[in-house]
C-alpha cells in the first residue's frame, strides 16, 4: 500500500513538472537523473510479497543451482547473475538494483532519443509498464528498454545494431523473439493506401478471434516453448493472468487512441519521423491481444511486451491539441487511466475498480 502510495505520489509530483517543463531551463539534466535514481531504488528495494512475481525471483535467487527445473523455466541470465550476486549478498535485492538500474536507465536514455520531451514520456511510463515491467516482470523490464533502444537504430536503417540489442534483450528474457518483425519494418512515410491497410489488420485480428483460428499449445517452440508452459503453470495456480477479455475496457481504450493518432498522421510526422515505426509496432501490440487471446498468457505477454511503444506513442498527443497546456492535461489523463489498472499489480486501489 505505502509502495502505490509512493508511486501516485512521484506519477503527480512528475505531472507537474511537465507542466513547467518550458521553465526549468537547465534544471532538467539534474532533475530527470534524481528522478530515475528514486525509481531505481523503489522498484529495487520493494517488499518482497508486494507483487505476484517477487516470492518466485527471491526462490529463484536463492536456489539458482539446485533445482534442474529452474533451468527449463527461466533464462540462464537470471540463474547466471543470480551466481554472481550470491557470493556477495543473499538478499534478492542486490538482483533487484541491478535489472530497475539497467531496466530504467534505458528506457530514460531511449526517451530522450525518441521525444523532445523530458517528462511527458515519464508521466506514461509511470501509468503503467513501471509497475509492469520495473516491479514485476524485471526480466522483461531490461529487454522492454532495449526494445526502445533499437527502435531508433532500426528507423535510421542502423539494422546491424537494432539486431544486436534485440539479441541482447533475448539474453535477459527469451520473448525477445516475438519482437523480429520489427526487423523488416522501416519508418518510411506511408501512404493513406498502406495506413489504412495497417489499420484494416485489427479488425481482421477480431474476424480470426471469432474463427476460433489460433496456433496449438502442442508445439514444442524451441526455447518459447517451456517458457510458455510455465506460465500456463502459473495461470493454473492463480499467480498469471488466466483469461482474455477482447472487449475489455481498457483494451477498447487503447484501440481508440491507435485511430485517434492515425487520424492526426500528417500532423504528428512532422513532429516524429519515428512514427510510422512505432505506429506499426501499434497494431501488433493491439492483433496480439486479440488473435492470441486463444492462449491468455501468451496474448497479455506478447501485446504488452508491443504495447511498450505507448510509452513514446502517447506523447506525440500533444502535437494535435491546442493550447499547448492543454494538450499536456489531456495525455496526463489518459496516464492516469492506466494508472488505475496498474496499480492493483502492486497491492493498491484508486478510484474504481480496474477489470
Amino acid at each position: 500500500m505505502i509502495t502505490g502510495i509512493v508511486v501516485v505520489s512521484i506519477f503527480f509530483l512528475t505531472a507537474i513538472l511537465t507542466l513547467l517543463e518550458r521553465y526549468l531551463g537547465k534544471f532538467k539534466l539534474p532533475i530527470y537523473i534524481f528522478l530515475g535514481f528514486i525509481l531505481i531504488v523503489l522498484a529495487g528495494t520493494r517488499e518482497i510479497g508486494l507483487d505476484p512475481d517477487s516470492e518466485n525471483y527471491e526462490y529463484s535467487y536463492l536456489n539458482y543451482n539446485t533445482s534442474s527445473q529452474l533451468a527449463e523455466s527461466i533464462e540462464f541470465s537470471y540463474l547466471w547473475l543470480s551466481s554472481i550476486f550470491n557470493n556477495f549478498t543473499h538478499d534478492v535485492h542486490a538482483l533487484f538494483l541491478f535489472y530497475a538500474l539497467f531496466g530504467l536507465g534505458l528506457k530514460f536514455i531511449a526517451f530522450r532519443q525518441l521525444t523532445e520531451f523530458w517528462f511527458l514520456p515519464v508521466v506514461v511510463y509511470l501509468s503503467y509498464h513501471y509497475e509492469l515491467h520495473e516491479m514485476m516482470q524485471i526480466r522483461t523490464g531490461v529487454l522492454s528498454g532495449l526494445f526502445l533502444m533499437a527502435i531508433k537504430y532500426q528507423a535510421d536503417r542502423q539494422k546491424v545494431i537494432a539486431i544486436s540489442l534485440l539479441a541482447l534483450a533475448t539474453f535477459f528474457h527469451y520473448s525477445a523473439l516475438v519482437l523480429t518483425p520489427m526487423l523488416f519494418m522501416s519508418s518510411d512515410d506511408m501512404s493513406v493506401k498502406k495506413r489504412l491497410i495497417w489499420a484494416s489488420l485489427i479488425p481482421a485480428s477480431y474476424v480470426i478471434y471469432f474463427l476460433g483460428v489460433g496456433i496449438t499449445m502442442s508445439m514444442d517452440i524451441p526455447l518459447v516453448g517451456a517458457k510458455l508452459a510455465s506460465y500456463q503453470v502459473g495461470a493454473e495456480k492463480g499467480t498469471a493472468e488466466a483469461s482474455v477479455n477482447v472487449f475489455r475496457p481498457l483494451h477498447l481504450f487503447t484501440m481508440s487512441i491507435f485511430f485517434y493518432l492515425l487520424y492526426f498522421f500528417d500532423t504528428i510526422k512532422e513532429q516524429n519521423k519515428y512514427f510510422p515505426l512505432m505506429m506499426k509496432l501499434f497494431v501488433c501490440s493491439i492483433c496480439s491481444y486479440t488473435v492470441l487471446a486463444f492462449l491468455p498468457v501468451l496474448a497479455q505477454r506478447v501485446s504488452l511486451l508491443y504495447q511498450t511503444i505507448t510509452i513514446l506513442l502517447y506523447v506525440n498527443i500533444y502535437y494535435t491539441i491546442r493550447p499547448k497546456w492543454a494538450a499536456i492535461l489531456i495525455v496526463i489523463l489518459i496516464s492516469f487511466v492506466y494508472l488505475n489498472y496498474s496499480m492493483p499489480l502492486i497491492g493498491t486501489h484508486l478510484f474504481w475498480k480496474a477489470e
